[in-house]
């Protein structure tokens, strides 16, 4: 069993924990008006995420595997290694782990850090193109209403001059004379 152990490669396991905030951007800007869109399976969009060739490629630079410059066949082969030695896993509702392996204990460290770093990005990202839709959207909207309030006022100003009777204050002005 001892010659079976020292003979089998090493592996090194590293894995970090992300705390997954819970508030939405349009929660508190349309509080009452609008539903928030809830998130079901973080770990699956979490995956999404991390698995993406967008971050699986800064992967492939950070880990060191880009300098022999390979093809792409060989970059999509390590990247399905790559994915193959990454679990991303929801331990509870709001938290989000990535664990990575690998034979150098150092890169498995630097991959588990930068894959963690790379999907804070990328939430951030998303939370910000999020909040600028809800921003926009709301105002139009203001937009749209203050055109309409405009044109409401526009016309009844309108009916108010050519009809001298329908001012405030007319019903007693005509019951006087």
């Amino acid at each position: 069993a001892l010659v079976i152990g020292v003979s089998l490669p090493r592996k090194y396991e590293s894995s970090t924990t992300i705390l997954v905030q819970e508030s939405n951007i349009v929660t508190g800007l349309m509080e009452g008006r609008a539903v928030a869109t809830g998130v079901a399976d973080r770990a699956s969009i979490a995956r999404e995420v991390i698995f993406s060739r967008k971050v699986m490629n800064e992967i492939l630079a950070a880990g060191g595997w880009l300098e022999r410059q390979p093809s792409a066949i060989d970059q999509d082969r390590m990247i399905e290694g790559i994915s193959d030695r990454t679990k991303v896993a929801s331990p509870r509702d709001n938290l989000i782990q990535i664990t990575y392996t690998d034979s150098d204990a150092a890169r498995s460290f630097h991959i588990t850090q930068r894959l963690a770093e790379l999907f804070i990005q990328e939430s951030l990202a998303a939370k910000e193109r999020e909040s600028r839709n809800a921003f926009d959207f709301i105002d139009n909207q203001v937009e749209s209403y203050h055109k309409k309030l405009t044109d409401a006022e526009d016309k009844l100003k309108a009916y108010r001059e050519a009809n001298v009777d329908a001012r405030p204050g007319g019903e007693t002005d005509s019951n006087t004379r």
